[in-house]
């Protein structure tokens, strides 16, 4: 408003950044640190899980070169966020998914064993070899949950590591806007 009273023409930078859903706010709480003001926030092209999210910022901000070091320091941090929160979430799964497909193919060999071939032995030697592969089935999950906790312990502090990192440049970034 007092630009617009002292009829100088403001002056903006553009920067649209991809984010995923489950990153937004914080890409929104990092870049309001550093200037940034959100235009807009919209799907992004053939895509559900991202959302565009559209920033301006005047061109005549205060510590503007300080500033962009600490954004792409902010930028890094944030990407290293993201990875480690899909490592999390994907804990385990291999080695789970590993282990029930092996299940899987042992049930499988038993029911052809069962219903293929002839005889009482084959039969009984079927289901048992059915029921094998149930328990192995069962034993990846078992497989998924050990993994998965396993990997959480040693993912968690890195997480909290890069949280507390963020905020850091982020308080950093403010105290320059003043």
């Amino acid at each position: 408003m007092e630009n617009q009273k002292e009829n100088k023409p403001l002056t903006y930078d553009y920067k649209t950044v991809r984010v995923k859903r489950d990153m937004e706010a914080m890409y929104t709480d990092a870049y309001e640190n550093l200037g940034w003001e959100v235009t807009s926030t919209t799907l992004a092209d053939a895509s559900l899980s991202y959302v565009n999210v559209s920033f301006k910022r005047d061109r005549k901000i205060v510590n503007k070169t300080e500033l962009i070091k600490l954004q792409d320091k902010i930028d890094e941090v944030l990407t290293n966020i993201e990875k480690t929160k899909s490592k999390k979430a994907n804990a385990g799964v291999v080695e789970g998914v590993s282990t029930g497909v092996v299940g899987a193919l042992v049930f499988g060999g038993g029911m052809s064993m069962s219903m293929v071939l002839e005889g009482i032995g084959f039969l009984i030697g079927g289901i048992a070899l059915g029921v094998v592969g149930i328990g192995v089935m069962f034993l990846g999950w078992l497989v998924h949950n050990k993994v998965q906790k396993k990997k959480l312990t040693k993912l968690e502090p890195i997480y909290q590591e890069q949280l507390d990192k963020l905020s850091e440049l982020c308080e950093q970034a403010n105290k320059l806007l003043k």
